[in-house]
């Protein structure tokens, strides 16, 4: 697991730039439970952001088999027309 495609995604990068936003906003805000609200809205958004780029391996790993399941498919498609 490296951290470096975690750091140079733009989607982490874009959550993570977000805590700033999300600091001065609730700076002015009273301490109750729309503040809690509020950094819990950022914290969820950036762990979808990280769980993407974890998903991210898996999802090529998908699209490799699906791709490799298909090409055998047309192959035994072409088979069958050549017996026939």
């Amino acid at each position: 697991m490296s951290i470096g495609k975690y750091v140079t995604n733009p989607g982490v990068i874009g959550a993570a730039m977000g805590a700033v936003t999300t600091a001065r906003r609730t700076q002015s805000m009273r301490r109750d439970w729309r503040r809690f609200l509020v950094w819990g809205v950022w914290l969820a958004g950036l762990a979808l952001a990280v769980a993407s780029v974890a998903m991210q391996d898996q999802d090529h790993e998908f699209d490799s088999a699906r791709d490799a399941e298909k090409e055998l498919e047309k192959r035994q498609r072409k088979q069958r027309k050549r017996r026939a």
